[in-house]
C-alpha cells in the first residue's frame, strides 16, 4: 500500500458513513435479516473515529474508532479496510493511531482482549 494519511473525522462525515455501511454490508452478507448483528449506531459512545486515506490518490481505504466503555478503558470498533487494500498494513496504521490517541487522552486499556493481536494476524 502506498503511504497513508490517517485523519480524525466526525462520526457524521459522509466518507465515514460510507465505510461503515460497507462494513455493515460485508458483515451482513449471507445472513437472514433476523440474524443481523450490526444495528444503527448514533456514535454517542465513540470517542474518536479515523479514516485512512491513500496518500497518492486521496482515496479512503479504511476506518476505525474507539468506543469508550468507562473511564480509562475503550474498545476498538468499526475497524474496516476495503477489500482491495487488505494485507497492506492499513489496519495497523489505524490501530496505531487509535492507541496513540487513547494514550494521549488517558485511556489505559484498549481492547477487547486480543483484538490487536487478531488484527495483526489478519493483517488487514
Amino acid at each position: 500500500m502506498q503511504t497513508l494519511r490517517v485523519r480524525q473525522v466526525p462520526w457524521t462525515n459522509p466518507v465515514a458513513m460510507g465505510l461503515r455501511e460497507a462494513l455493515r454490508a460485508e458483515t451482513d452478507r449471507g445472513r437472514a435479516p433476523a440474524a443481523l448483528t450490526m444495528t444503527d449506531d448514533d456514535g454517542s459512545g465513540i470517542a474518536v473515529f479515523l479514516i485512512a486515506y491513500e496518500l497518492a490518490t486521496g482515496q479512503p481505504v479504511g476506518c476505525g474508532g474507539l468506543r469508550l466503555l468507562d473511564p480509562g478503558r475503550a474498545d476498538l470498533d468499526y475497524i474496516y479496510v476495503l477489500p482491495y487494500a487488505r494485507w497492506s498494513g492499513v489496519s495497523t496504521a489505524i490501530t496505531e493511531e487509535l492507541t496513540s490517541w487513547a494514550r494521549v487522552h488517558g485511556i489505559a486499556t484498549v481492547g477487547p482482549d486480543g483484538a490487536l493481536a487478531e488484527l495483526d494476524a489478519l493483517r488487514l
